[in-house]
């Protein structure tokens, strides 16, 4: 026995076999049974790998954001060492030059009493009397030698990030050393751990991980500042540093440094940004692969529907 449904929408006629649909859907329940599990777990497995890869995505860029920061200070460090201390150092050498040369003319009357008559050095100290005055008033003026912290690469990269840190107030780069020269530059108790961590594994070049923050998670790069043999002609015994640097920083602090792990490079870059964008991408992407999956379950049940129902439709072999 068929039983049909009847439709009738002003100049459209549907006429519907109960039966025939009853039948189909009887048929499309197993296929679903199977169907829909399926397809969420795929759509689950599909969101899991695509969240990881954005995950992954989102860690490289700040560890590339980072390593970024790290080579731009490297090459602060780079220009101060190679172009700005050269140039200090050779105006410097020309201000002792100058001192020099002073120290020469106000020698000048010492060689006076090797001239063979008392009026020619009577006229030569006549002569060179007042070029004495002002040569002496002129030697009270010249400059010290003195020590310019724009010279040191440690002081460059810092004071650098200090500017940049104005525009991006949550990046932050550091430069700590154990034992500074200059106490502002000292390592925190973190810090500290790192060095500890460089020292123990001498093979190591870079350690890196996330902390916690006021303003969220921070990803931190570090790499360590290692002392050479050139670093002791400052940073030696104070009795054979340089006098203006003992005058400007004191004897206390920066000096019998080790040949080893001194210090660390501390870039920080903040993960929150980052992990944001990663969240927001999860989010569309869930939404469209939430569409395609269900486009495809539906499809597939229109298709395998209609596939029955015309099964269903045709009459039975004599």
């Amino acid at each position: 026995m068929e039983a049909k449904f009847n439709l009738d929408l002003y100049f459209f006629h549907f006429e519907f076999d109960i039966t025939r649909i009853v039948g189909a859907l009887r048929v499309l329940l197993p296929l679903n049974i199977f169907l829909l599990p399926a397809m969420i777990a795929t759509y689950a497995a599909a969101g899991y790998i695509v969240w990881n890869q954005l995950s992954a995505n989102a860690e490289h860029e700040v560890m590339e954001t980072a390593r970024l920061m790290l080579a731009g200070a490297q090459a602060m460090r780079t220009y101060t060492s190679t172009q700005v201390a050269p140039l200090l150092d050779q105006e410097q050498a020309k201000v002792e030059h100058g001192v020099q040369n002073m120290k020469q003319v106000l020698d000048v009357q010492k060689a006076m009493t090797g001239l063979p008559t008392a009026r020619e050095q009577r006229i030569l100290q006549s002569s060179l009397h007042e070029i004495h005055d002002i040569a002496r008033q002129g030697q009270s003026d010249l400059p010290e030698r003195q020590f310019f912290p724009e010279s040191i690469p440690f002081h460059a990269a810092t004071k650098e990030f200090h500017y940049f840190k104005e525009q991006y107030p949550h990046f932050d780069y550091a430069e700590a050393a154990l034992d500074p020269t200059n106490p502002q530059d000292r390592t925190t108790d973190w810090q500290k751990d790192i060095v500890k961590n460089f020292r123990e594994n001498p093979s190591k070049t870079e350690v890196s991980f996330y902390r916690d923050t006021p303003v969220g998670s921070s990803f931190t790069l570090s790499r360590p500042i290692r002392a050479d043999s050139s670093c002791l002609a400052c940073h030696g015994r104070a009795e054979n540093a340089p006098p203006e640097l003992v005058k400007k920083y004191g004897r206390d602090n920066g000096f019998n440094w080790p040949l080893d792990v001194i210090g660390v490079q501390v870039v920080s870059v903040p993960a929150e940004l980052a992990h944001n964008r990663a969240v927001a991408a999860i989010k569309t992407v869930s939404i469209w692969l939430g569409g395609i999956f269900a486009g495809l379950y539906a499809i597939v049940n229109v298709i395998a529907f209609a596939f029955i129902s015309r099964l269903a439709a045709k009459p039975a072999a004599p």
